[in-house]
């Protein structure tokens, strides 16, 4: 059993900042560091990395904990393999823990979609048939390295080449379908699902096969479909991969942000071309679980589409969803209507890359362009139609800067009044952004009545008051809270986040109006109602209220902290791991006692 002396150095040894940022895409804010939630989902960041104190924590679903504990959860793993697998990180050796396989309860699967892979593999390289293929791939720009990284290979021609492979090398037939490879027929045979394709394999995060993407080639039957993927099975899942992913996980971080095409072919055409941060969605519209997936790696998202009119359609739609995922989003639009690979095997790689990266523009603009284009301006209808494309960009940008340049290019464009344009604006944000807002008269929404949550303390509310006072109050206060904000509502939280990390981190003075502005509808509505309940609020504010409230939070932070321990206690089979959570608790009560005692 390790000694309490070889996990703190295990602990000391760690670089947490480095570990969490394996999984997690962090920004430095003041001396921590703060990212996306790995644990839920989430659109502000809550999850907060203190280098110092060797601790990460989401301050909203209260997940992370020390180096070992991050990676318990992060890995859902015992805390003996944990604190075996960082001891080997760092080049410590304790007594009492050995590493712990977990059990793969799809291991089978894998191996089963592997050998295909290598079957897939064999018929490109060693037949006839694949070297008609791979002159094909050639001609489309792939070479050997390219068929290589992503591991192309090719399906025979014959339908139960495969089946015979993988029933040879002791598989059943029911895992053959429920990996996708093979049906049944009418007479009780089975059949290959991929025949006469070129295959492209489809990767997990880590790397294995869990399906494919085939594209017909030299069949002569000419109404097979161009591309066929792998239905949905034990391992693939199509709204949850994303092609490529686990080839640029380290570029993605690297350049903090990806290439989002609609194509396995524009992805090796972004690839060959030097970037490789390019990955595409599986069959279907990108959709809230693919953003999510991104989201662990950065925040940034460059869509880049096919340039006709379903391609910009596409765009369009996916914008909505990065944007309610959270991102910044760019595009980039290719001309004459060609997507990625069709411009790379015209103009070449050097020429796309330079294209590229001299044609991204944000959403509000490509918004505005395509409304420009598509849309008969000279038509009342048509019109109407662009505004409204338009106006609904810009309400989501919680920014009347970007209002008003792209306002104003709009007004331009369609040769009318400033002032009209942006009266109809006004009324269009009245009408659909939130029918429960009413515009007032200083250019800002009231929000409709919140309730509270019901462990909402007087001194968690009142702290906001002392820290709009002054930017050095507010880092004052945020020092002596830090290591307790998971005590606060997720509500609370969030918004002391936005006024801390966001505002002061642009803003000296504290404005009521600017602070307003620049939150968001859940956050404003949550605002006004604090302001609200202090208005009624008769205490008075000084010192020694202040420090009330903040150790007020400190007691909320260790009755917050005794609950989860005691959750934890309940669930964990560890024993060693069960024992130290039994000395946390009681070390918890006293620090509680003492602080009680102190305040009396």
């Amino acid at each position: 059993m390790a000694t309490e002396e070889e996990k703190q150095r295990i602990i000391d040894s760690t670089d947490i900042v480095e570990l969490v940022s394996e999984y997690v895409t962090l920004e430095k804010r003041g001396k921590n560091y703060v990212g996306l939630c790995p644990f839920h989902s989430e659109n502000t960041p809550s999850f907060v990395v203190s280098p110092e104190k060797k601790l990460a924590h989401c301050f909203s679903c209260k997940g992370g904990g020390n180096p070992i504990q991050f990676l318990m959860q992060i890995r859902n793993i015992e805390y003996g393999e944990a604190l075996s697998i960082l001891a080997e990180r760092n080049g410590i050796k304790i007594s009492g823990y050995k590493k712990i396989e977990k059990v793969d309860p799809y291991k089978k699967h894998k191996d089963l979609m592997n050998l295909s892979k290598n079957f897939y593999r064999s018929v490109l390289e060693k037949t006839e048939y694949g070297d008609e293929a791979k002159a094909y791939l050639a001609k489309r720009g792939i070479d050997n390295e390219l068929i290589n990284d992503f591991d192309i290979g090719l399906s025979p021609k014959e339908s139960d080449n495969l089946y015979n492979v993988l029933k040879d090398s002791g598989y059943l037939e029911l895992d053959m379908l429920d990996c996708g490879l093979v049906d049944k027929g009418m007479n009780d045979s089975y059949h290959d699902l991929f025949v006469r394709r070129i295959m492209f394999p489809i990767k997990d995060e880590s790397g294995d096969v869990i399906g494919y993407s085939a594209r017909i080639f030299n069949n002569p039957d000419k109404n097979q479909p161009k591309y066929v993927n792998t239905r949905e099975t034990v391992l693939y899942h199509k709204r949850e991969v994303l092609y490529n992913l686990h080839l640029t996980k380290s570029e993605i971080r690297r350049k903090n942000r990806i290439i989002l095409h609609e194509g396995q072919m524009d992805v090796i055409a972004s690839y060959k071309s030097g970037l490789k941060e390019a990955v595409c969605s599986m069959g279907t519209a990108i959709g809230i679980q693919a953003a999510n997936i991104i989201k662990k790696y950065t925040s940034n998202v460059i869509i880049c589409y096919d340039g006709d009119k379903a391609g910009i359609n596409a765009s369009l739609k996916a914008i909505n969803v990065f944007k309610e995922a959270g991102f910044n989003v760019h595009l980039v639009l290719l001309p004459n209507g060609l997507d990625p690979d069709e411009y790379v095997l015209k103009y070449g790689k050097e020429e796309y890359v330079k294209y590229f990266e001299s044609h991204i523009v944000d959403e509000y603009s490509y918004t505005l362009n395509q409304a420009l284009i598509n849309y008969d301006l000279n038509d009342a209808s048509g019109l109407n139609d662009a505004k409204e494309v338009i106006f609904k960009s810009l309400a989501n940008s919680n920014s009347s800067m970007i209002e008003e340049k792209y306002l104003t290019l709009f007004a331009g464009a369609i040769k009318s009044s400033l002032d009209a344009i942006k009266n109809d604006y006004l009324v269009f944000k009245r009408k659909n952004i939130n029918n429960d807002f009413i515009a007032s008269d200083d250019d800002y929404v009231k929000p409709k009545e919140i309730k509270l949550e019901n462990n909402i303390s007087r001194a968690q509310i009142r702290l906001f008051m002392y820290a709009k006072s002054s930017k050095e109050k507010a880092l004052y206060i945020d020092n002596m809270i830090t290591p307790y904000l998971d005590a606060l509502s997720d509500d609370n939280r969030n918004l002391w986040m936005s006024l801390v990390f966001d505002y002061y981190n642009e803003n000296e003075l504290f404005s009521e109006e600017s602070f307003i502005k620049a939150l968001d509808e859940d956050k404003r509505a949550y605002y006004f109602k604090i302001l609200d309940i202090l208005r009624t609020n008769p205490d008075k504010y000084d010192e020694e209220d202040l420090e009330q409230c903040i150790e007020k939070i400190h007691l909320e932070h260790l009755d917050a902290q005794r609950r989860k321990i005691s959750k934890d206690i309940a669930r964990t089979s560890d024993v060693n791991y069960k024992n130290n959570l039994i000395v946390a608790k009681f070390a918890n009560r006293k620090k509680k006692e003492t602080l009680k005692r102190r305040d009396k």
